[in-house]
């Protein structure tokens, strides 16, 4: 009959049913698919290409690259100021994540304890982590500037830690400590983030049976807070410790990796190898060697603290 169509008559097509998954499987993979493809491009390719450059002499300027295989890893452990400048990272990421750890928890249960106002001082607060790093250091170079910079006016004329005339930043024991105090300030509202919407989940009647049992605040610290927050700052910590490892813009901005090599750290160094002394191939190897030690770092520190089963808990 005329407007009925004959299963045989069909146009020739694909269809849905006829595919070897089921529409909620392709659904999940269109899903799933464009956070791979990001991670593909974003992490797998520019490691790829790291270790496949680190294996080759590539002179900057030249176009020629030389398979040399692992030599460059042999000669990075023999670069000047390889040894130093790791020792000074370690040093730089542990003051780093020690000081960004205690005044971010120290501000997170703050704000938790803060009744009116509660939105609009969180929202202050964690503008701090929105601010570029370049803006900072800027600010912070304007404000130690040895003719009208505040920092320096109080290091100098108050407190007396420098001379009046002195650039902070271009003392040797000064320099460090000030560029962990400035990324202190730039990053310890990470901590804040992570334990603050840890903090917001604990019932207030745990607080309220700790009282009537007689529990001071240091003992509903130890004993109710401590525990439910534990493993967020856990994993808070790894964070902090990877990316302070591989902080590069803080530290370049402010320093240069001055004076001389004060802060210089293997990012730095890395960098310097690279257009500095024109050697692309041998600072890809020395940044290869960087993430096997945070992978090192990283399986120490699950081993010691397991903070996966923190979370879990």
């Amino acid at each position: 009959m005329a407007g009925e169509t004959v299963e045989g008559d069909r146009a020739p097509g694909l269809s849905l049913d006829r595919l070897p998954v089921d529409s909620e499987t392709l659904l999940g993979i269109g899903s799933v698919l464009p956070v791979i493809l990001l991670y593909l491009v974003v992490s797998i390719i520019p490691v790829g290409f790291a270790v496949y450059a680190s294996l080759h002499e590539i002179p900057l300027l030249n176009p020629n690259w030389t398979w040399i295989g692992l030599e460059n890893y042999g000669r990075v452990f023999e670069v000047d100021r390889f040894w130093g400048s790791l020792g000074r990272g370690v040093i730089f990421m542990v003051g780093s994540t020690v000081l960004q750890l205690v005044v971010g928890l120290w501000m997170a249960m703050t704000l938790n304890r803060i009744r009116r106002g509660q939105k609009i001082i969180t929202a202050v607060v964690f503008t701090a982590y929105l601010i570029p790093t370049i803006v900072v250091t800027l600010m912070t170079l304007f404000m130690l500037n040895t003719q009208y910079g505040v920092l320096h006016m109080i290091g100098s004329e108050w407190l007396g830690i420098w001379e009046p005339t002195e650039f902070a930043l271009g003392q040797n024991d000064l320099a460090m400590p000030i560029v962990v105090l400035v990324g202190t300030w730039k990053f310890s509202v990470f901590i804040t983030i992570f334990t603050l919407a840890q903090l917001r989940s604990i019932p207030q009647r745990f607080y309220e049976a700790a009282k009537v049992c007689g529990a001071n605040k240091w003992e509903m610290f130890r004993d109710v807070t401590l525990p439910r927050i534990q493993g967020v700052i856990l994993v808070a910590v790894l964070l902090r410790s990877i990316f302070m490892f591989n902080k590069f813009d803080l530290i370049w901005t402010l320093t240069e990796g001055g004076p001389g090599y004060a802060t210089t750290t293997l990012p730095v160094l890395a960098y310097r190898e690279a257009y500095n002394a024109q050697n692309f191939g041998l600072a890809n190897a020395m940044a290869v060697v960087m993430f096997l030690f945070l992978v090192v770092g990283g399986i120490a520190y699950f081993q010691v603290f397991n903070p996966s089963d923190e979370v879990d808990t």
